[in-house]
């Protein structure tokens, strides 16, 4: 039996397991394997790990100190699979990049300074830096506050987090593909017009109407296998323009997209299209996403915002005050964005987040 330090945190939707670079075992081609029996996979139930059988949930945060000028930590971030034994690093998840300021104050990694400490975050996923302001009270990062956030019951304090000149993530062009829209045909579907874009994380878009449905689906939307396959058969043509093979789970995302319209929230509310510039509904890992990643919100404002791609076609107000609102299941996502034409200077949300729980998860020896 071995044992490792560890950190349990929320950020924003998801949880994950944040370790320190140092605790870790020196060759990091033993991490992956030793994520997969951290959190239980393969397993549908994750029951013999800290996996809680959904994508965002399963998730695990590497952090170091940098050595880059001006960056604070180094922060990998690791997808694991559920039922699949799979971990995947090729993009970077935005509601954990949201937890990583707080960590790093609460660690003793950055100067912290009262009442805001401002951390610099090189994510080694994608090559990009992140700035987090996180409320601090008495040298430690504060979790109580007013600020809520869709899909998080209660409230906590703010964390105002930018993902800096997100464009080009993971493969260095906005557009992978040269153009704004394109036509994918996978095989035994009718084609399908889609914008795929890499801004914060790759993102292919697809009209809801495309895909038969009205686009303020919740959790049925995962239920139905039909549609499910559906959307895993474009997703699979998408990943070959972005460079990763069809079979990559984690990468592209998918966000299902539809004009402003009303619905009742997975909390019972009201949301009404006034509120809204874009209904969305995203899948990833092959699982309907609950609410919305962060890392896809950035790419959606982008795309809401560059003429010719369908979520602009789509968008109604987008960009008005440098922000696009977008529904999704639990409620309103803004999205903060700076564009420079067709370039996104910067782009991100508040968020909260909390330590959970901190000690040592143990793994038995192969």
């Amino acid at each position: 039996m071995r044992a490792f330090k560890t950190v349990y945190m929320r950020g924003g939707t998801s949880k994950a397991l944040f370790f320190h670079r140092k605790d870790l075992p020196e060759d990091s081609s033993q991490w992956a394997k030793l994520f997969m029996k951290v959190m239980g996979t393969p397993d549908p139930k994750q029951i013999d790990g800290m996996g809680g059988t959904y994508p965002v949930t399963s998730k695990v945060a590497v952090i170091a100190p940098s050595e880059r000028e001006g960056i604070d930590v180094d922060y990998t971030f690791y997808q694991i699979g559920i039922d699949v034994p799979v971990v995947e690093s090729q993009a970077n998840c935005g509601n954990i990049s949201s937890a990583v300021g707080p960590f790093a104050v609460d660690e003793g990694l950055v100067t912290v300074t009262e009442p805001v400490t401002v951390v610099r975050i090189w994510n080694t996923n994608t090559g990009k830096v992140i700035e987090e302001h996180v409320r601090v009270k008495d040298k430690k990062a504060m979790t109580s506050g007013s600020q809520s956030i869709p899909g998080v019951p209660g409230t906590g304090a703010p964390i105002d987090m930018y993902f800096e000149q997100p464009g080009g993530a993971v493969t260095g062009r906005m557009f992978p593909s040269g153009h704004k829209q394109d036509v994918l045909q996978a095989p035994g579907y009718d084609p399908v017009t889609v914008t795929m874009i890499d801004c914060s994380n790759p993102v292919v878009f697809i009209r809801a109407m495309d895909l038969g449905i009205q686009g303020t689906e919740l959790s049925e939307l995962g239920e139905n296998k039909k549609l499910m396959a559906h959307v895993e058969a474009i997703r699979r043509e998408a990943a070959v323009f972005f460079g990763f093979a069809p079979e990559t789970l984690s990468v592209p995302k998918v966000s299902v997209i539809s004009p402003p319209q009303e619905y009742v929230s997975s909390e019972g509310r009201i949301v009404t299209e006034q509120e809204m510039d874009l209904c969305a509904r995203v899948i990833t890992v092959g699982k309907f996403h609950k609410t919305h990643p962060i890392t896809v919100g950035v790419a959606t404002a982008a795309a809401a915002c560059i003429p010719g791609t369908i979520v602009q076609e789509l968008a109604v107000g987008a960009g008005r005050e440098n922000k696009v609102r977008i529904g999704q299941p639990g409620g309103i996502l803004d999205i903060r964005v700076v564009m420079d034409g067709e370039n996104v200077l910067k782009g991100g949300a508040v968020r909260t987040a909390r330590r959970i729980m901190d000690g040592y998860v143990y793994v038995e020896d192969d």
